[in-house]
């Protein structure tokens, strides 16, 4: 198959390049458009030969392109060919729902006729906007599930990697800020927070190497203590696990049955740190358990949760619900 994909490949580690080197490891082959400088012009030009048109779209890139044109170039392309977009971002209760729902000014990825997030307790929110969602949680890319060699710089008992400084959305943001304050109370300098100061995010195999010199990962995704959330996780999730570290995360209902308890993860109630100290406190104390089960985690997710699994997963619902005809 021939895929068309509009998106942000500049970084090695971006979500679109690290899907579609996984497609390309499918055996599909995989026209970037990269969406800073490729006109819609041009990729309509591109679309020429193709089978799919893929979309993952960076909301400050999205705004150097009028949105009429955006909107038109959809149309055309979806005359010729099924249109999917595909985001690991959440939308729905968060101050930018708009995005979703203003079909005016918001993000015009939402008007390909797929949709593919792991926002999946939004059902409200899609179906007011007329998106043709599907539930589709993140994943990992599959080359780079390997252990990483031990480093002293990264050396800690126990890790925060994301964002600690400081976290781009008000509804989580109280939570985030109480939970590093309670991790610093706790663990003082036997706590890493990732990435330093005025340094940028740890990616690549470094990010393996600073896994492997750390103990247990306390983990957290956007809105996850908030009772009535449900199937949303970030991709640190599989990052964590699949690149070989131990993870100590809040409950998810779907996150749960995704990777079990025991997979390189350990679960805590919802909004209960005393919970996430206790389980900390217990594989930190149980070096042959927790190595045993950030083992089996790795493999687990190399076997499951990467974007290759993810892709079979999109090209499956479109084959099963007739996109080619």
């Amino acid at each position: 198959m021939r895929i068309l994909y509009r998106g942000h490949f500049e970084p090695t580690h971006s979500t679109e390049s690290h899907v579609s080197r996984s497609l390309e490891l499918l055996g599909h082959e995989v026209v970037r458009a990269q969406e800073s400088t490729v006109s819609w012009q041009d990729t309509m030009r591109f679309a020429d030969g193709c089978d799919l048109f893929l979309w993952t779209s960076t909301w400050d890139f999205q705004q150097l392109w009028p949105h009429q044109e955006m909107t038109g170039a959809l149309r055309w392309l979806a005359d010729r060919m099924p249109t999917v977009a595909y985001h690991l971002d959440l939308y729905g209760r968060l101050s930018r729902e708009w995005q979703v729902i203003d079909r005016r000014r918001g993000n015009a990825m939402f008007g390909c006729q797929w949709v593919f997030t792991p926002d999946g307790d939004s059902g409200r929110l899609w179906e007011r906007a007329d998106v043709n969602h599907r539930f589709l949680p993140p994943g990992v890319f599959g080359p780079e599930c390997v252990d990483g060699m031990p480093r002293d710089e990264y050396r800690s008992d126990v890790a925060f990697v994301g964002s600690w400084q400081g976290y781009a959305h008000a509804e989580h943001a109280p939570y985030r800020a109480k939970m590093m304050d309670l991790l610093r109370g706790r663990y003082g300098d036997q706590l890493g927070l990732w990435p330093r100061v005025g340094q940028p995010a740890v990616r690549g195999q470094a990010l393996n190497d600073l896994y492997a010199s750390v103990k247990v990962v306390a983990g957290d995704s956007c809105l996850a203590h908030l009772p009535e959330t449900h199937f949303y996780w970030s991709d640190r999730v599989p990052e964590t696990v699949g690149r070989g570290g131990f993870l100590v995360h809040p409950a998810v209902e779907g996150l749960m049955e995704s990777l079990p308890e025991g997979m390189g993860i350990s679960y805590y109630p919802k909004n209960d740190f005393d919970g996430m100290i206790e389980r900390i406190d217990w594989w930190l104390a149980h070096d042959d358990e927790r190595e045993e089960a950030r083992c089996k985690g790795q493999a687990f997710i190399r076997e499951n949760h990467t974007y290759e699994h993810r892709m079979r997963q999109v090209l499956d619902v479109l084959a099963t619900e007739g996109a080619w005809g």
